[in-house]
């Protein structure tokens, strides 16, 4: 288990740096230090043109997410399924992740930063979907039963939210690299994503390198075609009902991950080095909570706990709305965010991928057909269909007003973000998780 969670360690610093800091980088507040490269105006519609190339990205990559997920489940070579692919995709993420953040002309505004991105954005999501797909389709096949999964899920949460840790404290590290180098803000920012990437690197190669995936996983390739398999897998009603929370969830994580600077910054006046602050207390009491979401979903099921997760989601959009007008500091309002945030952060970051494990064994028991991937593949695809929505509206919304004398965009877009939730909520509630695990128990115990 310890083993393969450190491949989440590594590629959730690659995802802690593109969520929190992406757009931050390429379009800074006024007065924060960093070099603007590309046109901070809408270049259509309102939409700003990071927004554009994110999305555009976002979906290349959902689309992609597909056929990388049936070409593992039909692999036959003799390291497995999944490993080889986690091998020759590690080092091309590690690698993209630093040119994202290096375009051409660095010191002024250029068109050529923008088609850049536009090339390089959505090949690191390729290269990134190539190790990330497989490797979540393992948890299925490691874990032999629905417990199994859950406290494989419970350990790559961990992992997940302190690769988080490590992305959201880049400012304490890039901040010391200019004192020691006397650079720039813009450099120290660049050396210090490199830095972080070369970890990533190291640890997504353990797992790669070390599971003896003919010994722990399923070797057994499917034999069906990519449009068949999908159809396939959404004959699932209640998956198809999982998928829509999923899809709400990851767009409205989307605008709070990305939007998380701005609360700290703008309505709550405090430095940007508060970012990693709040996202280490947020990790530490989620950890605490892991223990009793592990028992909890055990003994009440995974779809209860989900609820909740989605109802303190809610609370805490409609909470970070009022933020600025409290009567209270800055610092002290950031409090609730930790405390309101821990709660989905503990039970959305470990029972996602394990009911997800659920509906890839049901189906399989039903079909005969291991499609494990392809599952976690589809899931990915809307998840980010969710994540390119939020990333094209995001910057649209926040440029109505992202100052401290105009944060009537960052007000607008936690109210949207909290509505999303709510039909989200709606959604999963119709996932009949007790057909689903009454099949997936029965056959674990054969």
């Amino acid at each position: 288990m310890i083993l393969y969670s450190l491949g989440q360690l590594g590629w959730s610093i690659l995802a802690g740096i593109i969520g929190t800091w992406l757009i931050y980088f390429y379009l800074p507040p006024e007065g924060s230090g960093i070099q603007v490269a590309i046109p901070q105006g809408s270049v259509f519609m309102g939409v700003t043109i990071i927004g554009v190339i994110m999305g555009l990205a976002t979906i290349i990559n959902a689309v992609t997410d597909l056929w990388i997920a049936n070409l593992s489940d039909r692999s036959r070579h003799r390291l497995g399924r999944r490993t080889p692919f986690m091998r020759r995709s590690a080092l091309p993420c590690a690698l993209l992740l630093v040119c994202i953040f290096i375009v051409p002309f660095q010191s002024q505004v250029h068109t050529i930063n923008s088609f850049w991105l536009l090339l390089i954005i959505p090949i690191y999501y390729v290269a990134f979907t190539c190790y990330v797909i497989p490797y979540t389709a393992l948890l299925g096949e490691l874990g032999r039963s629905t417990e199994e999964r859950i406290d494989l899920s419970t350990y790559i949460s961990v992992t997940w939210f302190l690769g988080l840790i490590l992305a959201t404290f880049a400012p304490s590290i890039w901040e010391t690299t200019m004192a020691v180098f006397d650079i720039s803000k813009t450099a120290s920012i660049q050396w210090t994503f490199g830095a972080l990437a070369i970890l990533a690197f190291i640890l997504m190669l353990i797992p790669a390198y070390t599971i003896d995936e003919t010994k722990y996983g399923s070797t057994n390739a499917t034999s069906l075609d990519i449009k068949t398999s999908v159809k396939a897998v959404f004959k699932n009603r209640d998956f198809r009902y999982f998928l829509i929370s999923e899809l709400g969830y990851w767009f409205t994580n989307g605008f709070f991950q990305s939007s998380l600077v701005y609360y700290i910054t703008v309505l709550a006046r405090e430095k940007e080095n508060h970012v990693g602050l709040i996202v280490t207390a947020v990790g530490v009491l989620s950890f605490m909570l892991y223990p009793l979401v592990n028992r909890l979903s055990k003994k009440y099921g995974k779809k209860k706990l989900m609820i909740v997760s989605f109802l303190f989601l809610i609370i805490s959009f409609i909470y970070i709305s009022f933020m600025g007008k409290l009567p209270f500091s800055g610092f002290l309002q950031l409090i609730p965010i930790i405390v309101l945030s821990a709660v989905p952060a503990a039970i959305s970051g470990i029972l996602p991928n394990a009911i997800i494990a659920d509906c890839a064994v049901y189906d399989a028991s039903q079909s005969g057909e291991n499609k494990e991937a392809l599952y976690f593949g589809v899931r990915s695809f809307l998840t980010k269909f969710g994540t390119a929505l939020s990333v094209i509206l995001l910057p649209t919304i926040l440029a109505i007003g992202k100052s401290i004398e105009n944060d009537s965009g960052i007000r607008i877009s936690v109210i949207i973000a909290a509505v999303v939730a709510l039909f989200s909520l709606l959604a999963l509630l119709k996932y009949n998780e007790k057909k689903i695990t009454s099949k997936v128990n029965a056959t674990s115990d054969l």
